[in-house]
């Protein structure tokens, strides 16, 4: 049976939340809109999250945790499901930087991916990476009786449960760098930055 989900009006411009939360660290949050899984930009979206935030070699770990030593961690990825949603990247911030420097450094991640290229070495870890998932992930008959299922509910065509993985081999650079053009941009961004309440500071000062 459809549902019947109210679709949200498209972002004209970025939007920018502070919160306080019971956290210990302050944290930032850059999400943009993205589109549904089937959707032929969902695919290429896969690729440009496990580029950017697939393990320790991914863009975004490298770069904000290892180069700039500016977070205690780093992750983000695609919410790539039947409905319009998220690309989250995330950072906890560590003492001694800012927030804003932790946001900038992201949001330079997201630039990149939007203005370069990705190389072709860069291109095969994550189609690599990609397929590892794919493969283990089909190794259980429940992780099978997912795929076919995900294949006839969101696609509707079984067929697409092997054909996809044809469609994530031949993605090229040229796919990854046309979604990062359409959706990593600035109107279409969200920026949250968590700041430790009073309660958090003083319990971790304990």
């Amino acid at each position: 049976m459809p549902r019947d989900i109210p679709k949200e009006p498209a972002q004209t411009k970025e939007r920018r939340v502070t919160l306080q939360e019971d956290w210990p660290l302050p944290a930032v949050v850059v999400a943009h809109h993205i589109t549904f899984d089937g959707n032929p930009d969902s695919y290429p979206l896969h690729i440009a999250s496990k580029i950017l935030s697939d393990g320790q070699s991914s863009r975004i770990y490298r770069k904000l945790v290892y180069e700039k030593q500016l977070a205690l961690a780093a992750f983000g990825g695609g919410n790539i499901i039947e409905d319009p949603n998220l690309f989250f990247a995330v950072a906890l911030v560590q003492p001694g930087h800012t927030t804003e420097e932790a946001t900038n450094a992201l949001i330079a991640e997201l630039d990149r991916l939007r203005n370069e290229p990705v190389s072709a070495a860069e291109l095969q870890q994550a189609k690599n990476q990609f397929a590892r998932d794919y493969i283990l992930g089909r190794e259980s008959n429940q992780s099978k009786a997912e795929q076919l299922g995900h294949a006839v509910v969101i696609h509707n065509d079984i067929k697409t449960a092997d054909g996809e993985f044809t469609i994530f081999q031949n993605i090229t650079a040229a796919d990854v760098k046309r979604v990062a053009q359409t959706y990593f941009t600035d109107e279409n961004r969200t920026i949250i930055t968590i700041m430790p309440s009073a309660r958090a500071t003083a319990g971790a000062g304990r």
